[in-house]
């Protein structure tokens, strides 16, 4: 224990915003850029093995303004400093690092145990860079190769970054102002095949959500481009329901999920992926020991949490096999006049009935919630889109769904734990605390 907390007080230093701020002044030396402020856009802690961290770097140039993503991605002891080092070297650590007009590659730092690399590069997606390249993405929309169609439109390209995750996902918003083109698009580049497979699931989804006209809006599948690994969407109007509680998007948002699950779960299809509560205790087991490193006392609360879903589990029956969005919370809603569309297919599965029902309710309610207000609005979402669930699936089969909830608040916790906020220790330890609560609890009536 004591060699991992001295190897991630390394990292902290190797990796902070002056490190990084060096680092980027070092890479761009020469190129006339200039580095302004560095922000931390996001960090996730997985022990024993690997930390990264993400930041946006302001840049500026004779009046010109711009952002680089880096990622800072360290290893916590030897035999992952290997595993990762040898990673980035098979693909491209050594070359030559131009996050402006080339591609940020890996640095290695041994001493550090520590690497860098700028977005669009990602060793999970070797192709990501060619997403955002303005000729290749015209292209693809275009469906030519005719040269001068493919620079016409590339001049009339706006490729935007809506959200990059390290070796996870990353989105671009692509407008192309051409008649007769599609004006608005979203590419989504994920490692291996995820992206083919979730666009034939929403594919399926589009049929048999038209037997229930208003209860499940989806965008719109619009291609996969294989050798990039992205799906392609037609654009959806609004933006994500926010998480202010006492709003009405909010409160709405709740029987907007119920009719969502509802279509899903009655909707036939059948895929290849199996969420089982038996896996899923089993990510806790390696949670609890991920606890042991850096809060004993989130350990012991989840180990005893663990034990008494198991002994829930055994006295139950299991529920009934369905179609899953396996992700299913009120951010993944877009809301735009009246209407939600329901995003991101890439955990659908099947799952006993309750698996969607009890991770919604469990992301309801605020992670530090400003006052009562936000967490009285929160339950009362929960009350009402399990009330409206229950009116368009009346013989659902709910008896583990306190296992769910109380699985959604744990994964809560060990969010707090990767994202290490201010505060993060008293937030796990609350939600590990309400997990207990609602596996106790009864529905609401």
């Amino acid at each position: 224990m004591e060699t991992q907390t001295a190897s991630l007080l390394t990292m902290d230093t190797a990796t902070d915003k002056e490190a990084v701020a060096a680092y980027t002044r070092e890479v761009l030396d020469g190129t006339g850029w200039e580095v302004g402020a560095v922000h931390r856009r996001g960090t996730r802690l997985q022990p024993p093995d690997s930390y990264w961290s993400l930041f946006g770097i302001d840049i500026n140039k004779d009046g010109e303004e711009d952002e680089l993503r880096l990622v800072a991605k360290g290893a916590l002891n030897e035999t992952a400093w290997e595993n990762l080092s040898a990673r980035l070297k098979g693909v491209g650590a050594g070359r030559p690092v131009d996050p402006i007009n080339g591609v940020g590659f890996p640095r290695l730092f041994p001493e550090t145990q520590h690497a860098y690399w700028f977005y669009p590069f990602d060793p999970s997606m070797p192709n990501l860079h060619q997403a955002i390249d303005p000729v290749r993405v015209a292209s693809v929309l275009l469906g030519t190769d005719d040269h001068t169609h493919v620079l016409r439109a590339a001049r009339n390209l706006t490729i935007e970054r809506i959200r990059y995750m390290p070796e996870i996902v990353g989105i671009q918003r692509y407008t192309l102002d051409l008649p007769g083109a599609p004006a608005r698009v979203f590419g989504k580049v994920q490692p291996g095949g995820r992206g083919l497979r979730a666009m034939r699931i929403v594919d399926a989804l589009w049929r048999a959500s038209a037997k229930y006209p208003g209860y499940l809006n989806l965008p719109r599948p619009l291609g996969y481009v294989e050798d990039m690994g992205m799906m392609l969407e037609e654009a959806v109007r609004g933006k994500p329901v926010s998480a202010k509680r006492t709003s009405t998007e909010f409160r709405l948002a709740g029987n907007a999920a119920a009719e969502a699950i509802a279509v899903i779960q009655e909707s036939g299809l059948e895929v290849d992926q199996h969420i089982t509560i038996e896996r899923e205790l089993e990510r806790l087991d390696r949670v609890a020991g991920q606890f042991a490193y850096i809060l004993p006392e989130g350990h012991f609360l989840l180990k005893d949490l663990l034990a008494h879903m198991r002994e829930r589990v055994s006295r139950t029956v299991e529920e009934e096999w369905l179609p899953t969005h396996g992700d299913l919370k009120y951010d993944q809603f877009i809301f735009h006049n009246d209407q939600y569309t329901l995003l991101d297919f890439d955990y659908f599965g099947m799952a006993e009935t309750s698996f969607d029902l009890g991770k919604f309710c469990g992301y309801l309610l605020p992670s530090q919630p400003k006052d009562w207000a936000q967490t009285a609005g929160a339950e009362e979402v929960r009350s009402l889109f399990i009330q409206r669930y229950r009116e368009l699936r009346p013989h659902a089969t709910m008896q583990r769904f306190g296992v769910y909830e109380a699985l959604a608040l744990a994964l809560r916790a060990m969010t707090f734990m990767w994202i290490q906020v201010p505060g993060w220790e008293e937030g796990a330890e609350a939600f590990l605390v309400l997990a207990f609560e609602r596996l106790k609890s009864r529905l609401p009536e």
